[in-house]
């Protein structure tokens, strides 16, 4: 007697799959290898080849086509990042609908900002004013110079020096600096072809700042440093000059703007971004006033100071 046909195996149920590696998953198919993932995530890549291999067996497919250069999706991980994709938004959306229902200012709110935004206004400034009015939100830092993926739920609210322009995202500029040369005041006396510049490499991104002392100081850094942070420390230390925002001025009575002949600086934007169904939640909005108000310093130094010509 012949024997039926063999059933095709059961399909996996949905609860034996981990939403945590289905967004590692993702993070893989975006950053485009298990290492590159893992250093975005501060994780070990032996953790993400480990959790990709256990959802492979989950999945009893492979997913992967794995190279020496990177991790390629096969044709099927290609139909199901598309679909792991449409999870994800309905799992932030979710969260987001949710988060819209608090009644109290309350919780974790995770900032994406600069280094130098940090550490000369927000934990100065900002910080102790919030803990004040609103003592039960607590905050994270995420201090990067590369812009966080506020759709997928990287942050809550981010600092930008530009406007988004795609994304269901709402945006307020909230500081404009303006910028100037900037030195120890033991530097002024030196002519502007004696003066040592301190310049800053971020990788290989651009900056407004590094394209006007290109075109107008035509002189190459005697220091380059890869933080402004770093920078305006140098700068204190009469390393050099910069090209920084006036509100420098008051990290130390020892800077002083220079009067070196140059066109005015460039004019830099601090812009608030935050998605648009996060925006009322209260403790989102607790934040957004607080960075709001207390940001506002950074539009130009307190103290006036003249300007100082060298020879």
């Amino acid at each position: 007697m012949a024997r039926p046909p063999a059933s095709p195996p059961a399909a996996r149920p949905l609860a034996d799959v981990d939403w945590a590696d289905l967004r590692l998953f993702l993070e893989v198919a975006r950053t485009g290898s298990f290492s590159a993932a893992a250093r975005k995530l501060g994780i070990e890549q032996s953790t993400v080849s480990r959790r990709m291999a256990t959802l492979e067996r989950t999945l009893r497919v492979a997913v992967f086509d794995r190279r020496p250069g990177g991790s390629m999706l096969t044709p099927l991980g290609e139909q199901l990042r598309r679909h792991a994709e449409t999870m994800e938004s309905g799992a932030d959306q979710f969260v987001r609908e949710a988060s819209g229902h608090e009644r109290e200012a309350e919780g974790l709110v995770r900032l994406a900002l600069t280094e130098s935004i940090a550490v000369h206004g927000v934990i100065p400034r900002v910080l102790p004013a919030l803990a004040e009015k609103h003592p039960r939100v607590s905050l994270r830092l995420l201090t990067s110079y590369e812009v966080a993926d506020l759709g997928h739920r990287e942050a809550e609210i981010a600092v930008r020096f530009f406007r988004p322009k795609s994304g269901d995202l709402v945006a307020a500029r909230v500081v404009t600096l303006p910028t100037v040369p900037i030195a120890h005041r033991r530097l002024s006396k030196k002519s502007r072809d004696e003066l040592d510049w301190v310049g800053v490499d971020l990788g290989g991104t651009s900056t407004i700042e590094e394209d006007y002392q290109k075109r107008h100081v035509k002189k190459a850094p005697k220091l380059i440093v890869s933080s402004y942070v770093a920078q305006i420390e140098a700068v204190r230390a009469g390393l050099g000059a910069a090209i920084l925002p006036s509100s420098a001025l008051d990290l130390d009575d020892d800077l002083v703007e220079l009067d070196l002949g140059l066109p005015a600086g460039p004019v830099l934007e601090l812009w608030l971004v935050t998605p648009r169904g996060l925006r009322q939640v209260p403790r989102v909005a607790a934040v957004w006033s607080a960075l709001e108000e207390h940001l506002q310093f950074l539009n130009g130094p307190r103290r006036q100071r003249t300007c100082l010509r060298s020879r």
